[in-house]
């Protein structure tokens, strides 16, 4: 076991969840698959495997692995222990009704965002073949509309730990990778209100986010509002922006009489 700030790190659970991770990516994956690439004795890896099939988050068909629907559960869990999340979720799906751009909500965890809600390409008005959501997905957040904009919110020593932690990662040539510029942008976006990360996560992707917090300002997450580069040449359209805003004004509204 290795010894951390607060107590022992499992390393063999470690490796189960590193396991589990490798499924996911592959989509599905033999003992022999496994064995290889963790470098390890296929009875090693036949543990793993049986123990994460015991409780379900494993199935084996025909000598292969897959993910179980153990995790469906867990996930729908995790996104009912997020404060007024059904508020979020309506405001965030009418929201990409009225401007047929694809929405999403995101929170931060562990120092990064996470997406939450993702209207995907349902209601867009762009036509494009790539129909997948991005729940579940990790971003960084200082190469993200959502994460630049809960940024902004958090204090400067909470963002210190962030940056100390993961850096700035260059995802794409236009990401932020200087701690001045980043400062800089984060500043602007408190006076504005809202984000914009262009190009920075995806090349050919923009979008616009906004901070959602409780009446005490404590921060639920991140609402953004994205397009594929070309559809706005140069300026986002002052509609985005107001509607984008006014969704945010809109929730925080009805969670301060929630909780009132």
């Amino acid at each position: 076991m290795t010894q951390t700030g607060s107590g022992r790190l499992v390393q063999s659970t470690i490796r189960s969840l590193r396991i589990l991770e490798y499924v996911e990516e592959r989509g599905r994956a033999r003992l022999t698959d496994v064995a290889e690439e963790f470098d390890i004795g296929h009875s090693t890896a036949l543990n793993h495997l049986m123990t994460l099939e015991h409780e379900g988050l494993l199935v084996k068909r025909d000598g292969e692995y897959t993910l179980g629907m153990k995790f469906l559960k867990h996930g729908v869990s995790a996104t009912q222990s997020i404060p007024h999340i059904e508020v979020v979720r309506r405001n965030v799906l009418e929201l990409a009704e009225r401007l047929e751009l694809e929405t999403e909500f995101l929170v931060e965890e562990h120092g990064r965002v996470v997406s939450v809600i993702d209207t995907g390409y349902k209601y867009t008005r762009y036509p494009t073949a790539d129909s997948n959501l991005n729940v579940g997905t990790y971003y960084p957040m200082t190469c993200t509309a959502s994460g630049k904009a809960i940024l902004a919110a958090m204090s400067d020593d909470r963002v210190e730990e962030i940056l100390d932690e993961w850096g700035l990662p260059e995802s794409t040539q236009y990401s932020i990778t200087s701690r001045d510029e980043l400062y800089e942008e984060l500043a602007e976006i408190q006076e504005r209100g809202y984000s914009r990360a262009k190009q920075e996560i995806v090349e050919g992707f923009d979008n616009i986010g906004t901070v959602i917090t409780t009446p005490d300002g404590s921060i639920i997450g991140s609402i953004t509002v994205g397009w594929p580069t070309y559809h706005f040449e140069n300026t986002v359209p002052q509609q985005i922006i107001d509607e984008l805003l006014d969704t945010r004004e809109a929730i925080e509204r009805e969670i301060a009489t929630t909780e009132a």
